[in-house]
């Protein structure tokens, strides 16, 4: 399948896969394996998703993040992509879900080598899409992420949020829940800047239509160092329980995210 991306994106994709060689030997590496240290970077890269009713979708997603001083940050990601199978008749390609996520570092101790760290916030805005498989549900979780080190090589950091979940245009609330999700990250020696991460992610929903509801995934993400301002990372990820993405159009459908995977080069600044 030819995905048509329009030329913006194109225009990144070329600069994110330039070679980036001609750094200096001394330049620090950024560590990509702390999400509370604060880095500006741009990434991204190729999505595979496979839904439960047989269909796929194709897709671009860019990453972007702009430090904002010395404890704060911006995340955007943005995604272009074309559905396959039974699509409406003009809609099987076009914008993807975005996110915007504001993130605060209180004082965080990245010199202790085993115990509590420190505390972070944040407040995440998932939008919906355009594009079918992408356009069921607006989500803003609010919440506090203590982080964790085990160890030189594992370090833990665990979110607790409150989330909320609308129709797309903001048209119906649909629920508010508890959101809990693990970042538990191995840094081991195999390769400059190898990272293993395991993600899970689940939402349980206690009030409105999606009371007694969950959804929740499972992320496994490898990565490395292409030179020290520029890492790659792939991720599979396993969902399950409601697929809040296709939500109201799965129920007929049966269309449901089951399964993707994610491949992304990230130049860090």
């Amino acid at each position: 399948m030819n995905l048509k991306l329009p030329g913006v994106v194109t225009l990144l994709v070329s600069t994110l896969m330039l070679p980036l060689y001609s750094f200096a030997e001394d330049q620090p590496l950024f560590d990509a394996t702390d999400p509370t240290k604060i880095y500006s970077f741009l990434g991204g890269g190729p999505k595979y998703i496979d839904y439960t009713n047989g269909e796929h979708m194709w897709e671009f997603r860019l990453i972007g993040n702009l430090a904002l001083g010395a404890n704060d940050m911006l995340l955007m990601e943005a995604g272009y992509g074309q559905h396959s199978g039974d699509s409406e008749p003009g809609s099987n390609s076009g914008w993807t879900d975005t996110r915007v996520r504001w993130f605060h570092v209180f004082d965080m101790n990245y010199d202790l080598e085993q115990g509590y760290r420190g505390l972070s916030l944040q407040l995440d805005v998932q939008l919906a899409g355009e594009l079918k498989g992408t356009d069921g549900q607006n989500v803003i979780n609010a919440g506090v992420m203590p982080a964790w080190a085990l160890s030189n090589e594992w370090n833990v950091y665990l979110s607790v949020n409150l989330v909320n979940s609308w129709d797309k245009q903001f048209e119906h609330h649909n629920g508010v829940g508890l959101g809990f999700d693990a970042q538990i990250i191995y840094s081991p020696d195999w390769w400059p800047g190898s990272q293993l991460r395991i993600l899970p992610a689940y939402s349980y929903f206690v009030d409105g239509e999606l009371e007694d509801e969950g959804s929740g995934n499972l992320d496994i993400n490898l990565g490395g160092e292409i030179n020290p301002s520029t890492m790659w990372d792939f991720t599979v990820q396993k969902n399950f329980d409601k697929d809040l993405k296709t939500f109201r159009r799965g129920r007929d459908t049966g269309l449901e995210n089951d399964w993707n995977v994610f491949f992304n080069v990230t130049r860090y600044f």
